[in-house]
């Protein structure tokens, strides 16, 4: 029972620790390859403020159901190795939800990175905001390039 309980808990830590490549990808560097060959917009402008931002997959705990299943087995299976009878029953369906809430919590913080929102004015007049990765780090005042792309993700690019 107790070699079922602990193969169980590391299955379930193994593929919540895989759900870490479930978040999408916010890079300045990274194009969907849909996009390839395709013309983007590309406007001067200047940035005006940025800020550390987080970016979440998930936001709400029922968005993460692939961590609560994987989190209810594995409580479940953990709470089914104490009592009996009753018991049994009780601390399986204890474990179940436990497991289930911390499942979620999991998979909704693997899903959560880190951003830099960048306000920036456009050469041309007017603003815009960005959000991004922050693989590339631009300051207050430096001048920049927007690219927009056809499906209207926008980047910044130092200039």
């Amino acid at each position: 029972m107790m070699q079922r309980t602990l193969a169980a808990s590391v299955l379930s830590l193994a593929v919540l620790l895989s759900m870490g490549g479930c978040a999408r990808n916010i890079s300045s560097g990274t194009y969907d390859a849909k996009t390839l060959g395709s013309a983007s917009h590309t406007y001067h402008c200047v940035v005006v403020s940025s800020r550390r931002v987080m970016v979440e997959e998930g936001e709400r705990l029922e968005d993460n159901k692939t961590g609560g299943i994987i989190g209810a087995i594995a409580g479940g299976v953990l709470g089914n190795a104490f009592g009996g009878g009753r018991g049994r029953i009780i601390t399986t369906a204890g474990g179940a939800l436990a497991g289930a809430v911390a499942g979620a919590y999991a998979e909704k913080n693997l899903k959560s990175q880190e951003a830099i929102e960048y306000v920036v004015e456009l050469q041309s007049g007017g603003m815009q905001s960005v959000v991004q990765g922050t693989d590339v780090i631009l300051g207050n005042g430096q001048a920049a390039y927007l690219i927009v792309d056809p499906k209207g993700r926008s980047r910044l690019i130092a200039r």
